[in-house]
């Protein structure tokens, strides 16, 4: 694809059915078979959509809300939409009926696009978000227009040309703190990410797409661009079935969080245990479906030894960095670089400078401000255009980037010294009888407050637990300074409350008992 002719994701949509025509663009489950769409069948869809829309709107422009799992219909949706000039709102497939109110309302929707499983939620909806004039099913059911019926009744509409600084999506962040804020991300945004670098796939690549589509992370990265190297999309229907989904489609390349990396890993290395006499290269070759050439990681901090486990396995793992703010990728992965410590190296196009401690980064896919909220928007974005990330790090010659944690999260001891929580939370990673880590201040003393593995606890003993964990933390305390040694340590009872992407809120009262 020449990608001077992509400004915006209209452009995306027309060039990829222009370069791949018939190929398949996704894979999904329908029974016992696939149902597959090809990259012109999705062009040809979205314009239906458009067309549709158009008429719903008596030729405005407009909002549309979408909330479902990865799929065509989804898909069909959420380009349709913004290839017609509208703007999409992808809202988080996790949350509850009253922040679903709360997001319609504050996206100004007038459309909603959702998968039949929220049906439930409909009468709640169509109380308190009267400005949605338009309801649209992306499966058949009774009594609701569905996206079918859509497609059935529109001819392609004849897209007329976008502007690329127009906006094409709003994205609620689901911050650990705070009300979530509407992120919103133009067309050049958006394409700017997809295009700053090149050699990333074919078309000979298979994907499997594991993670929320919600998420501009898996949008940009597994959907836009396998629309810009003619990729296979295949969709694993659901966490619970990805072994299955890794043999039936034998992907090429697969984007993870670390922690769904780290449960595969562990996964091999029982079976490997439990079979001395094969390999356990072609053990974890087995399990990826035996043509899997890489793995990117994103979304969270990735365990050095967890990189260092999968090459051994003849599998090379690469973590990138980045935030919806940025569309999202500031840093990216390279599959060949085998530095490890590092987030990725910075991306063409992006600048990336240092301020007290902070990352700042400015770059074309940097949004355009936060939805009917200039105060948040001044706070994060400076006067000439430098994202301030919230995240502390450095850069290397080499344009590596590396995290040391969160600005809003420093600890401030009474002495000045400030420490980044997240630097000794990293320390406890990949360790079997623990699942999750919090660290804080209590009465100025450096705590960790654990969550400990059930299953491990049951097998051997809170006493040995807390064995475990005592000898851990005076291996760590080895590491630092004294100003960030820990003093305290608390394990709870119950796990920690979580946003819907599944990241520990750190505003939350203590339920554990302490021992020191």
């Amino acid at each position: 694809m020449d990608k001077t002719l992509v400004k915006t994701l209209q452009d995306l949509i027309v060039q990829s059915a222009a370069c791949y025509g018939e190929k398949t663009f996704l894979k999904e489950k329908a029974g016992k078979e696939d149902a597959e769409t090809t990259y012109v069948q999705l062009y040809d869809n979205c314009r239906k959509v458009s067309s549709f829309l158009q008429k719903s709107a008596n030729g405005k422009k407009l909002h549309a809300a979408v909330i479902g799992l990865t799929s065509a219909a989804y898909l069909t949706a959420y380009f349709g939409t913004v290839g017609g000039g509208n703007v999409i709102v992808p809202l988080d497939a996790q949350m509850g009926v009253d922040d679903l109110c709360d997001h319609l309302q504050r996206s100004d929707a007038e459309v909603f696009f959702f998968d039949a499983r929220y049906a439930p939620m409909l009468p709640a909806v169509r109380k308190n978000c009267p400005a949605i004039h338009t309801y649209v099913s992306l499966q058949e059911m009774p009594d609701v227009l569905s996206l079918a019926q859509v497609l059935a009744e529109n001819e392609p509409m004849e897209w007329t040309p976008i502007d690329p600084a127009s906006c094409a999506a709003i994205l609620y962040t689901s911050g650990t703190t705070g009300k979530s804020k509407g992120v919103m991300l133009s067309h050049s945004n958006l394409i700017d990410n997809t295009m700053c670098q090149d050699n990333e796939s074919t078309p000979e690549d298979v994907l499997l797409t594991v993670l929320p589509i919600h998420h501009v992370y898996c949008f940009t990265c597994d959907i836009l661009l396998s629309l810009r190297y003619g990729t296979t999309v295949c969709v694993n229907d659901s966490m619970m079935h990805i072994a299955q989904n890794l043999k039936r489609y034998q992907p090429t390349l697969i984007l993870l969080v670390p922690m769904i990396a780290e449960t595969i890993y562990k996964k091999i290395q029982a079976a490997a245990a439990a079979k001395p006499d094969i390999p356990i290269q072609a053990i974890a070759n087995a399990v990826f479906g035996g043509k899997l050439r890489g793995i990117y990681s994103g979304g969270a901090y990735l365990n050095p030894k967890l990189i260092e486990g999968y090459r051994a396995l003849g599998i090379p793992i690469a973590q990138g960095y980045g935030m919806t703010e940025c569309s999202p990728r500031i840093s990216t992965a390279n599959l060949e670089d085998e530095s490890i410590g590092d987030i990725g190296t910075i991306v063409n196009g992006c600048e990336v400078k240092i301020v007290d401690g902070e990352i700042w980064a400015k770059s074309p896919s940097v949004m355009m401000g936060y939805y009917h909220n200039p105060e948040a928007t001044a706070e994060a974005l400076t006067e000439d255009g430098w994202l301030r990330t919230g995240d502390l790090g450095y850069v290397d010659e080499k344009r590596h980037l590396f995290l040391t944690g969160r600005k809003k999260n420093l600890i401030i001891l009474s002495n000045g010294e400030n420490v980044s929580p997240e630097e000794l939370e990293n320390k406890f990673a990949g360790l079997d009888w623990l699942s999750e880590v919090l660290v804080y201040a209590e009465n100025s003393m450096i705590t960790a407050e654990i969550f400990p593995n059930t299953e491990f606890c049951e097998a051997y003993g809170i006493d040995e637990m807390k064995r475990l964990l005592q000898e851990q933390v005076l291996e760590i305390n080895k590491t630092v300074s004294s100003a960030k040694q820990i003093h305290c340590l608390r394990i709870r009872n119950v796990e920690f409350d979580k946003t819907t992407s599944k990241k520990i809120k750190r505003e939350q009262s203590q339920q554990g008992a302490i021992f020191q």
